[in-house]
């Protein structure tokens, strides 16, 4: 049976309960990826809390909680086929208990920790690329308006960070390639959808402070120590279209 989902965690949850209880799974697929050919029938699975809250809890008391953690963790990465890893992997804890986290040799334990690792090193690159800029909302107050395109699906684990940053200041984290952003205010946020088409104008002294940075940036580049390779494997260029600057326009200062 090839099960289909909403593309939710607690969909995955649904999913892994359908396995048990109803018929073994050969597939699970989001929504978005259902219309690609499969030779086993296919079955749609509707996200129930109380199911999903099952599952949950019986790998957190028959496994742990971090099991819990690195599946969804995982479930973030977005990568072909991590339903199925993490369907793999928490039936292998069942088995083995708790020490299914100290087995990082076995082949089922180090792809979850591949998608981990995955997740966690863009978290980190996002920390460090996030620009934010200055907008106005519908009611004219000034927010902190920012957009990124990552491959993992992170707004949710980036935002503790910027909640802790920005404590008084309202801001938006806008994942483009998802449709959806963040929005936070008072110490609080909630998640919404966002089109990808959406472009704020900025403040006349946020365009100016851009306009700013871009030229010191620029200028003060030193031409003989610029080095395109290194540069790219700490931001790797298909990040660049969300920066304030253009690290191709790097030229000898003046």
């Amino acid at each position: 049976m090839e099960y289909v989902y909403d593309g939710t965690f607690d969909g995955l949850l649904c999913c892994l309960y359908a396995h048990v209880y109803e018929e073994a799974a050969q597939a699970i697929l989001p929504e978005t990826d259902a219309g690609q050919l499969g030779l086993a029938p296919r079955k749609k699975v509707n996200t129930r809390s109380r199911e999903a809250g099952r599952v949950a809890d019986a790998i957190e008391s028959k496994i742990s909680r971090n099991c819990l953690r690195r599946c969804y963790r995982a479930f973030l990465s977005g990568e072909p086929g991590a339903e199925m890893d993490i369907l793999t992997y928490v039936f292998y804890g069942f088995s083995k208990g708790k020490d299914v986290d100290l087995l990082h040799g076995d082949p089922i334990v180090r792809r979850i920790d591949v998608l981990n690792h995955k997740v966690g090193r863009e978290v980190e690159r996002m920390l460090g690329m996030i620009r934010f800029g200055l907008i106005h909302d519908p009611d004219g107050q000034p927010v902190l308006y920012a957009h990124i395109g990552p491959d993992c699906d992170l707004i949710q684990l980036v935002m503790p960070h910027f909640l802790n940053r920005y404590r008084r200041e309202p801001f938006v984290i806008h994942d483009v390639k998802r449709e959806k952003a963040a929005f936070s205010a008072d110490g609080r946020w909630v998640m919404r959808p966002l089109p990808r088409d959406f472009s704020p104008e900025y403040t006349t002294d946020e365009e100016a402070c851009r306009a700013l940075w871009r030229q010191y940036f620029t200028n003060a580049a030193i031409q003989e120590r610029i080095n395109p390779r290194c540069q790219k494997n700490f931001m790797p260029k298909r990040y660049w279209q969300y920066l304030v600057e253009n690290p191709e326009e790097k030229r000898a200062p003046i």
